[in-house]
């Protein structure tokens, strides 16, 4: 592979390319990051209107980007990050060029655009952004639609992976599928469907088969798709009609292939398809995710990408991606986990049940209350031995009282500590060196906790 530019080591305002940030010579005033992330947040997150307009009157300003690029295009409910995190290593591994976008962060927000797996410096950030908001306010000034905050980022993600020469991206849908900014892309050589369940009803509908309709917006006329296992048979019903329909080669993972050799702490072994394979992510949920990232990857071979079997070995070994059963903390064991939705919290129960069997258990969650809360937090509730209800600083979080509410039935100590900070340091004040300290739910919550449970001084509940 030939070596290339790194482009976060350049000044940050440099041209690269023909047509660079797309404007050229006249290219506007950079904002500092800081400046950079204050214009995006400030911005609606969601469209009015359901629809891809404003992100494609946007990428016409900035010379279609997308158009020179190859994707790998990943959605579904659950899995879909993990799935699309698996993909990407393998391909790095098989020596391509990759652009990854990932939706959404769990520690810092430049988590969210990368090349070859490392992050955009904070001054190609701000350069690009600056060159977004000149694009959408070029938009805006002809009469075009205002667009929100995902799809601004969206267009950020596809010039810079254009122009920074990426082989192929593997895109994460942000919502649903259909009408996310993230499709208006091309056909993707791939796209992948992770497993289905109710989630952002608001959005994609109250039924398993008209969310399915939604996430299959992706499936195109040209490309390959892989369905992931675990699909609820209202939902595969939908994928396969809507595979027949585009005429689109549909892979599922053969489950009778599968063989679990040995699952703990530090990831699971398995064989599939007569190959010994290894996923350093704890979980049954992740051999899943394996096995359609896996499919991917031979479906990409079978198009002519140069993806062996030997760097999916490599590959899905050398995958990391936080915030999903990821150790913060050794002693005493201290886990975090973004188990938002009653599937998630299923997974998650599973794995309290075999991976940590035995252990005490002290529980710090907090959820969106757009959620199922009260199917989630008993799920996990009565697997505590302890369990302590928080929220995160937004004004989506449901109550922590509530929370503990909701609790209560399923566990014989609830604690209310509103503050997530004082909920982790009280937590860790009640476990002794061999109990396990689970925080989960919201992505919001988990990322402020692995600061708070990793740093070097934590807060002391005066109570404890």
């Amino acid at each position: 592979m030939e070596n290339k530019v790194n482009f976060a080591e350049e000044p940050a305002g440099t041209a690269r390319g023909s047509g660079g940030d797309g404007f050229g010579a006249d290219a506007p005033a950079v904002m500092t990051y800081e400046e950079a992330l204050d214009y995006l947040h400030g911005v609606q997150r969601f469209g009015s209107k359901p629809g891809l307009q404003r992100v494609e009157a946007l990428l016409a300003v900035l010379g279609h980007p997308e158009r020179s690029l190859r994707f790998v295009h990943v959605a579904g409910t659950n899995g879909k990050g993990s799935t699309a995190a698996m993909i990407e290593s393998i391909l790095r591994t098989a020596g391509y060029r990759t652009g990854f976008f990932v939706s959404p962060f769990v520690e810092n927000f430049r988590e969210r655009v990368q090349v070859d797996g490392a992050w955009l410096s904070k001054s190609e950030w701000a350069a690009r952004l600056s060159g977004v908001r000149a694009a959408a306010a070029a938009v805006t000034a002809s009469g075009g639609p205002q667009a929100t905050e995902f799809e601004l980022l969206t267009a950020l993600a596809l010039r810079c992976f254009a122009d920074r020469g990426c082989d192929i991206v593997v895109l994460e849908v942000g919502l649903g599928g259909r009408f996310d900014a993230t499709n208006a892309i091309p056909p993707s050589e791939v796209a992948v469907i992770t497993p289905i369940s109710r989630d952002h009803t608001e959005y994609l509908g109250e039924t398993l088969a008209s969310i399915a309709f939604e996430k299959c917006g992706i499936v195109k006329r040209g490309c390959h798709v892989v369905a992931g296992l675990g699909q609820p048979l209202e939902a595969m019903a939908v994928i396969r009609a809507c595979c027949e329909q585009a005429e689109a080669p549909l892979r599922v993972p053969d489950e009778a292939l599968l063989r679990v050799r040995e699952a703990d702490l530090a990831g699971t072994r398995f064989m599939y398809r007569e190959r010994a394979l290894f996923v350093p992510l704890m979980g049954a949920h992740q051999v899943q995710n394996a096995l359609a990232a896996c499919e991917a990857a031979r479906a990409l071979a079978a198009r002519g990408w140069a993806v062996s079997d030997e760097a999916i070995d490599r590959g899905l070994s050398a995958v990391r991606w936080g915030g999903r059963l990821e150790i913060v903390r050794k002693t005493p064991l201290c886990v975090i986990d973004g188990a938002h939705n009653a599937a998630k919290t299923e997974a998650l129960a599973r794995a309290l049940d075999t991976l940590f069997h035995g252990r005490r258990r002290v529980i710090v969650m907090g959820m969106s209350a757009d959620k199922e809360t009260a199917l989630c937090a008993g799920h996990i509730a009565a697997r505590s031995d302890v369990f302590i209800a928080t929220q995160y600083k937004n004004p989506r979080a449901l109550p922590a009282e509530t929370m503990a509410r909701q609790a209560a039935p399923h566990c014989a100590r609830v604690e209310i500590h509103p503050d997530p900070d004082i909920a982790c340091a009280r937590a860790l004040a009640l476990c002794g060196p061999e109990d396990l300290l689970l925080v989960c739910g919201s992505l919001y919550l988990i990322g402020d906790a692995k600061r708070s449970l990793t740093a070097a001084e934590h807060r002391t509940y005066e109570g404890a």
